[in-house]
């Protein structure tokens, strides 16, 4: 007796057919449309490997500005040398560089009320108060007409040594020892802020106020003060 021969399977029907097919192409289409929207977005980033912190560099694109010109000191002696690159460094706002340079000159014989306010300038502006005084006592000692080494002090110890007044002191005594001084309007203006009180009638309301920058805070107007009352640059 034949083996009776098995019946083929049944073939899938037309709709689940027509389910898969629009499946692939659903499939298709949205890789498609991804890739597009995607593209644009890809194309404007920057390369960076995964876990890497993007140099400096990639935001600063010309990071020589911010490095001297080696005509900047040419002809000078050693001393002068120095001197120049702690203003360069410290107008760029390298404190430890502007500090290893001044202290250079200083130690080669550039020495003067001028380098000693500047250096304790760099030495507040790096979180190193105690030494900004110090330098800013030498200058005194140096010079006792040096009012720019007398002003800082008042800003140090208003906002790093916590101390207003000693502060208000300080800058009291400025008004009187210089009475035309470039920062006597600023003076006036921190000494009002750091007692509480309102505008000092002295200063002027209309028109342009000399060596008195805008500032929206005491520490910000006392930072432009220390900027614009540094003194350079000076024979060694």
């Amino acid at each position: 007796m034949s083996k009776k021969a098995s019946p083929p399977p049944p073939a899938p029907s037309t709709a689940w057919s027509a389910l898969l097919l629009s499946g692939i192409i659903g499939l298709l289409a949205g890789a498609t449309i991804t890739y597009f929207l995607m593209r644009p977005r890809a194309a404007t980033m920057p390369s960076v490997p995964t876990g890497k912190i993007m140099p400096v560099a990639a935001t600063n694109p010309d990071p020589s500005k911010h490095l001297p010109d080696p005509s900047l000191t040419a002809g000078q002696t050693p001393a002068q040398a120095d001197r120049t690159l702690g203003n360069f460094y410290y107008d760029h706002q390298n404190w430890a560089k502007a500090i290893e340079h001044y202290q250079s000159a200083i130690r080669q014989g550039s020495d003067d009320a001028d380098i000693r306010t500047d250096l304790g300038n760099a030495y507040r502006f790096s979180g190193r108060p105690e030494d900004a005084l110090a330098q800013y006592g030498a200058a005194r000692k140096m010079n006792p007409d040096h009012e720019f080494s007398l002003f800082n002090q008042g800003g140090l110890y208003l906002e790093d040594l916590k101390q207003p007044a000693r502060a208000v002191e300080i800058w009291q005594e400025y008004l009187v020892r210089f009475p035309n001084g470039a920062n006597v309007q600023a003076a006036r203006l921190l000494i009002n802020q750091a007692l509480g009180n309102g505008p000092d009638p002295q200063l002027p309301t209309t028109g342009p106020a000399p060596q008195l920058p805008a500032s929206s805070g005491t520490e910000d107007l006392i930072l432009r003060q220390i900027q614009s009352g540094k003194t350079k640059p000076s024979s060694p």
